[in-house]
């Protein structure tokens, strides 16, 4: 666990007792603070404090959980009493930790990155902890020490509410439209990633994938705010992955060895651990084999821009896509259907979905996750032709699913309920 260094004896306020929430209150307890913590969804655990209780004349600062609405009344009551905002993030930024702490942020793929980062550290002989949103709470952890490395997946919430973080690295990948309803806009959403860049400590490097408008947008403000910047182009991939032997790499992979030379990683050794590292759960996860059909969860590829990738990779794919769209809905993938033999349609979006991908490829409307697999079941049932069965929604899940991985694991099991694997 991570014990900050400031909060003895502080009164302090919390909102929202999720998995960075109970991490954070367990660290200020043990760092000496008195906690008054509320969560909209728990009522029967002591641990709750309504805040209409809280000593709002004493408290020093207040603790906000990742996504929680700015405009929850707990907050807004915060801002006019002019008490500090904060979230779990900074907690453990007071803790002081001696490791070098990299961040990364981005709208897909940094789950994978920052997860590929830990392994290629921990494969060259650094003791590594990674953690933040990609799971186990940042405050949770215990500091790998002044020789070891802490890597930080950054959501744009937690970038929003966060003041207090210190960074000697960080990735800034891929910007493209995503939780426009929480953010309210893309230039607020756009300016809550780049907040990554004001935490680098002076002189530390920040690797960017510069493939879009955005991400050129980004570079040239840090550029002019004098920031360390390496840019990864596109067109550096070809030669990664003929290194690679062909398999399926791109950008994301090319910050990570760029980054990596700063701290004296040598290109060859991250190359040698990137070949042996497993994709995480439900990013293009291999799931099962069943004579000519391969199935992929992709279950976390929530928005259009996340399922390009999974539509590029594969081959004669039976798509299955569908759920809370985005803004954009599902318009990104339309110069990337060439591999897709045909597209099964779930959740609430699917009637959108359809309306988008009709034109372009064999669509049908599915009316849930079953339906979908039962109808490639029947159509695939008497075909020898190599299959890839995927899942990859381009849309949230939370329709008809508690999150992705719920989305995931249903269709991993009901494969194998299908398929009688």
């Amino acid at each position: 666990m991570m014990i900050p260094k400031n909060f003895e004896n502080k009164e302090i306020g919390l909102l929202g007792l999720g998995v960075s929430g109970k991490s954070a209150l367990n660290s200020l307890k043990a760092g000496g603070g008195k906690i008054y913590a509320y969560d909209d969804n728990i009522s029967n655990d002591p641990k709750v404090i309504e805040p209409d209780k809280w000593p709002w004349a004493k408290l020093n600062k207040i603790v906000v959980s990742p996504g929680i609405s700015l405009n929850h009344p707990v907050i807004k009551k915060a801002e006019s009493l002019k008490v500090d905002i904060i979230n779990e993030i900074d907690v453990f930024a007071n803790s002081q930790p001696k490791a070098k702490v990299i961040g990364v942020t981005g709208t897909n793929g940094k789950s994978t990155t920052s997860a590929l980062l830990g392994h290629i550290l921990n494969f060259n002989g650094f003791k590594t902890k990674v953690a933040g949103n990609i799971g186990e709470a940042a405050t949770s952890i215990n500091d790998p020490g002044e020789n070891g490395f802490i890597i930080l997946e950054l959501s744009s919430f937690q970038l929003e509410t966060c003041s207090d973080l210190k960074l000697d690295g960080a990735i800034l990948l891929n910007i493209t439209p995503d939780h426009l309803d929480w953010h309210g806009n893309l230039n607020n959403y756009f300016n809550s990633k780049l907040k990554i860049a004001g935490f680098l400590k002076e002189g530390a490097p920040i690797v960017v994938s510069n493939t879009n408008n955005l991400t050129k947008k980004a570079c040239e403000l840090f550029y002019k705010n004098k920031i360390k910047v390496i840019e990864v182009l596109k067109n550096d991939i070809s030669h990664l992955q003929t290194i690679l032997e062909n398999k399926f790499y791109n950008e994301n992979h090319l910050t990570i060895i760029q980054l990596l030379k700063e701290f004296g990683v040598k290109k060859d050794k991250s190359i040698q651990a990137i070949k042996s590292f497993n994709e995480l759960p439900h990013r293009l996860e291999f799931c099962y084999r069943k004579n000519n059909i391969t199935f992929i969860n992709d279950s976390k590829a929530t928005n259009a821009e996340a399922t390009i990738n999974a539509l590029e990779k594969y081959r004669n794919i039976y798509w299955i896509a569908g759920g809370i769209g985005k803004t954009d809905g599902v318009k990104a993938t339309l110069k990337h259907l060439k591999n897709v033999n045909k597209c099964y349609l779930i959740g609430k979006s699917k009637k959108d979905f359809f309306e988008t991908l009709n034109s372009k490829i064999d669509c049908t409307i599915s009316d849930n996750l079953t339906n979908a697999l039962e109808e490639i079941f029947k159509e695939t049932l008497n075909k020898s032709n190599e299959i890839t069965v995927l899942l990859s929604p381009a849309a949230s899940s939370f329709d008809e699913f508690l999150n992705f991985e719920n989305r995931g694991n249903a269709f991993k099991s009901l494969i194998s309920e299908i398929w009688e694997l």
